[in-house]
C-alpha cells in the first residue's frame, strides 16, 4: 500500500509539474529591454508639430529626461541617425489593456504599440484589476513598451453599460471612490453613460481635488451642459442638447448625429469652449468597428501580429452597426463626426488622438497610425493631426513632461529619414524609437516581433488558447442568441 501510495504521489506530483511547464509555455519569451543611459542625439532637425523646425540641433538626454536642445557642436559625437527629422513619440489617449487571462496579449499589445512608434498610452477603463501590476512593470523599465497612464475602473451608476463598471449612486460614495483611486496611483478619472448627477458632482470634486483630469462619456443624466473642464470621448454629449437621449446603455447613434443642423453644432461647440471641454473622437474606429459588421464588404486590416483568435472575439462585442441599415447610417455619419471634429479644432477645442484599441479590429499602434490619418482628413492638416497625437495630448495625459522635444520632458522621440508632414507613411518607417532613453533600431524591432509572430502563431499556443477563446466565444454567441 506505501508503494502505491509513493507511486499516486510521484504521478501527481509529475501531472502538476507537466500542467505548470504547459501554463508558463503559453507566455512569449521576455523581451530585452535597452538600458536607460547617457544619450546625445546630434545633427538632427527638431520637429515639434505646431512649432518651427531646429536644424543641426543635438538632443542630450541623461537618465531618461532631455536636459538640453541647443544647437550642433563640433565636438558632439557623430549622428545616430545621420539628417534624420526628431519628433516627439506617439501618445494614444484612449486604449483598453486585453485582460491578463488572455495569456501573453498584454507583452504582445505593449510591443506592438512600441513597434508603431507609441511611446504614451493611456488605458481609459481597464478589463481587470491586473492593469496596475502592468503600467508599474512598463513604467519602471522591467517591461518592453510604452509609458503607461492609466484611468483605472470606468465609475457608472446603475443599470451599468461597462461591464466592469465600480457602480455608485450618491455622491458621498463617488467622492469615496475616487478617493481610493487616487491613493493607487491612477493617472485620470473616468465616468460614463448612466451616472447620475449627484454621483458625477461627487465624482467632479473630488477629482479636482486630486488634480486628476475627468474624462469619459458625457453621462446622459447629466448632459453637456453639465460637464466642465472635461474630456468627452466619441463627441459624447453634442448631439443631446437638441435631441432626447437615447435609450439606456446607449452612448451616442448615428442616427442621432446626422440629422444635427449647422446650427446644432455651434451650439454645442459654444458649450464646449464655454465649459473647457475637449473631444477624443476615436475617428478611426467608426469605420474599423464595420469590419466586424460585413467582413466580405469591409476587408479586416493586416492583423497578422495578433493571435488567429482576436477576430472572433470581436465579433462577440457589441457596438458595431449591424444590418444593411446601421451600415449605411454608419457610412452616412463618418463624413459628419469629421466635420464636426474639423469644425471643433477650428473654435480652439482640444482634439486628441485616441483609437479605442481592443474594441472591434482596432489595434495597437496601426490603429493609432490611422487614426492620425482620419485627424489629417478632419483638420485639412497633417500637421495639425500629428500635433494631436503629440502636444495636445501630452498637455492633456502628463503636461510638461511628454508631448514636446524640450529640456524636462522624457526623452521619447521618433528619429525619421522622411518628412511626415509630407507624407504621414513615414510614421511607418521610422528609424530608431527612443522611449524613456532608451533607445531601439528598427532592425531590434523587428526582431522582436518576428519571435511574437512565430510564438502567438506557433502550434502549442494557437492549439490551446484558439480552443479556449472559440469556447468562450461560442457561449457568448449562444448566450446573445437567447437573449
Amino acid at each position: 500500500m506505501k508503494k502505491w501510495l509513493l507511486i499516486m504521489a510521484g504521478l501527481i506530483a509529475a501531472l502538476s509539474v507537466g500542467l505548470l511547464a504547459a501554463v508558463l509555455a503559453l507566455f512569449p519569451p521576455a523581451l530585452v529591454v535597452a538600458p536607460s543611459k547617457d544619450l546625445v542625439l546630434s545633427g538632427v532637425t527638431i520637429f515639434n508639430p505646431g512649432a518651427a523646425r531646429l536644424e543641426d540641433q543635438t538632443i542630450v538626454v541623461r537618465a531618461g529626461e532631455i536636459v538640453e536642445v541647443r544647437p550642433r557642436d563640433p565636438s558632439d559625437p557623430q549622428p545616430l541617425c545621420e539628417d534624420c527629422i526628431a519628433m516627439p513619440g506617439l501618445i494614444d489617449a484612449h486604449v483598453h489593456t486585453p485582460p491578463k487571462s488572455i495569456v501573453g496579449n498584454q507583452a504582445l499589445f505593449s510591443l506592438l504599440y512600441l513597434a508603431h512608434g507609441v511611446t504614451s498610452v493611456r488605458d481609459t477603463g481597464e478589463a481587470d484589476s491586473s492593469v496596475e501590476s502592468l503600467a508599474g512593470r512598463l513604467n519602471s523599465g522591467r517591461m518592453l513598451g510604452p509609458h503607461m497612464y492609466r484611468c483605472g475602473r470606468v465609475i457608472e451608476s446603475a443599470p451599468a453599460s461597462w461591464p466592469a463598471a465600480l457602480v455608485v449612486e450618491t455622491k458621498d460614495d463617488a467622492a469615496a471612490a475616487v478617493d481610493r483611486m487616487a491613493d493607487t496611483g491612477v493617472d485620470c478619472i473616468k465616468v460614463y453613460n448612466e451616472l447620475n448627477a449627484d454621483a458625477f458632482q461627487g465624482v467632479a470634486e473630488a477629482a479636482h481635488r486630486h488634480g486628476l483630469p475627468l474624462i469619459g462619456h458625457v453621462p446622459h443624466p447629466v448632459g453637456l451642459k453639465g460637464v466642465k473642464d472635461f474630456e468627452s470621448q466619441h463627441m459624447t454629449g453634442l448631439p443631446y442638447l437638441s435631441h432626447p437621449r437615447p435609450e439606456l446603455n446607449m452612448d451616442i447613434r448615428d442616427d442621432d448625429v446626422l440629422p444635427m443642423t449647422d446650427e446644432d453644432v455651434i451650439r454645442a461647440l459654444d458649450l464646449a469652449v464655454a465649459n473647457n471641454i475637449s473631444f477624443t473622437p476615436t475617428l478611426a474606429n467608426l469605420s474599423l468597428r464595420l469590419s466586424a459588421s460585413d467582413p466580405t464588404r469591409f476587408p479586416p486590416p493586416e492583423h497578422g501580429d495578433l493571435p488567429d483568435f482576436w477576430p472572433d472575439v470581436w465579433q462577440t462585442l457589441t457596438g458595431h452597426p449591424t444590418g444593411e441599415e446601421g451600415i449605411e447610417r454608419r457610412l452616412d455619419s463618418v463624413p459628419r463626426y469629421r466635420k464636426m471634429v474639423g469644425q471643433a479644432r477650428a473654435r480652439g477645442i482640444d482634439v486628441l488622438a485616441g483609437t479605442d484599441t481592443l474594441m472591434p479590429w482596432v489595434m495597437p499602434g496601426t490603429s493609432l497610425r490611422q487614426e492620425i490619418g482620419e485627424l489629417a482628413l478632419a483638420f485639412g492638416s497633417n500637421e495639425a493631426a500629428l500635433e494631436a497625437a503629440t502636444r495636445v495630448n501630452g498637455d492633456h495625459i502628463d503636461p510638461g513632461r511628454v508631448g514636446v522635444i524640450a529640456p524636462g520632458m522624457r526623452a521619447d522621440i521618433l528619429l525619421l529619414r522622411e518628412d511626415p508632414v509630407v507624407d504621414l507613411g513615414a510614421l511607418d518607417r521610422w528609424a530608431f524609437v527612443v522611449a524613456d532613453g532608451r533607445v531601439y533600431s528598427r532592425d531590434e524591432m523587428e526582431a522582436n516581433l518576428m519571435r511574437y509572430r512565430r510564438h502567438f502563431h506557433g502550434g502549442f499556443y494557437s492549439s490551446i488558447m484558439n480552443r479556449v477563446v472559440s469556447l468562450v466565444t461560442s457561449d457568448s454567441h449562444h448566450a446573445h442568441a437567447e437573449e
